[in-house]
Parts: C-alpha cells; sequence; structure tokens
C-alpha cells in the first residue's frame, strides 16, 4: 500500500478559514460603522457652533449698522459726533459671547463714523475639570 505523501488537508480547515474571514469582516465593518458615526457627531457639534458664530456676526453687523447711521443722523443735526469709545456683547451660545469694541469718529470718505478696533469671541464660562479621581500612585 501507497501512503499519499502531502495534499492531507482536512475538510474542516476551509470551512474555520471561511468563518475567521466572515468574523474579520464583520469586526471592520463595526469598527467603521462606530468610527462614521463619531465623526456626524463631531460635524454636527462643529456645525451647530459654526452656526451660531454666524448669527451672533450677523446681529452685530446689523447692531453696528444701525449704531453707524444714528451717528451719521447724530452728525448731520449736529454738525460734530461725541468721540467715545463704544462696546456691544452679544451672546453666541451658553459658554460664549461676541465682544465689539467700536471707535466712534466724524464721517470719513466713505460716510463712515465707526472703527471696529476689537472683534473677539471670550469664553464666560470655564468648564469645570473633575479631579476627585487620584491617579498618582503614591
Amino acid at each position: 500500500m501507497r501512503r499519499r505523501v502531502g495534499g492531507n488537508l482536512n475538510i474542516g480547515t476551509s470551512s474555520l478559514l471561511l468563518i475567521f474571514i466572515v468574523l474579520s469582516l464583520v469586526s471592520f465593518a463595526v469598527l467603521s460603522l462606530s468610527s462614521a458615526l463619531t465623526d456626524k457627531r463631531v460635524t454636527m457639534s462643529h456645525l451647530d457652533r459654526s452656526t451660531a458664530y454666524y448669527a451672533a456676526c450677523n446681529e452685530a453687523e446689523r447692531s453696528l449698522k444701525d449704531m453707524d447711521a444714528a451717528y451719521i443722523q447724530e452728525y448731520k443735526e449736529k454738525g460734530a459726533v461725541s468721540v467715545e469709545n463704544n462696546e456691544l456683547t452679544i451672546p453666541v451660545n451658553d459658554t460664549q459671547t461676541l465682544d465689539i469694541k467700536v471707535a466712534v469718529h466724524e464721517p470719513d470718505s466713505d460716510g463712515s463714523t465707526i472703527d471696529v478696533i476689537k472683534w473677539k469671541v471670550e469664553n464666560i464660562s470655564v468648564p469645570q475639570i473633575d479631579d476627585s479621581i487620584n491617579l498618582l500612585i503614591q
């Protein structure tokens, strides 16, 4: 009797290989879905912050336009503008405000009576950090 040399592969090995490949593909699919959901959550958060910032900017521009119109009217009536620095504070969200500082002067060549000196988003609250757990081993 002759014995077979090589090629003695069990039938169950291909089934195990197929199961391993399917499990690998499923785990990669789950990781990909998890990553996509995290990216969506971060993107939506960024969209909300950007929308709130631009809404505050639009409100600030309207306020500056009204302020400029009032100073131009004052200049037409009195012939002079009270030279002073004015500040506007417009809320962006619960934790931030848009702070604007303008300098008022007599109308210049383009007819404007204000110059923006400061346009900055300021944090009004500091997040509280939970440091109740001591991570240092002593």
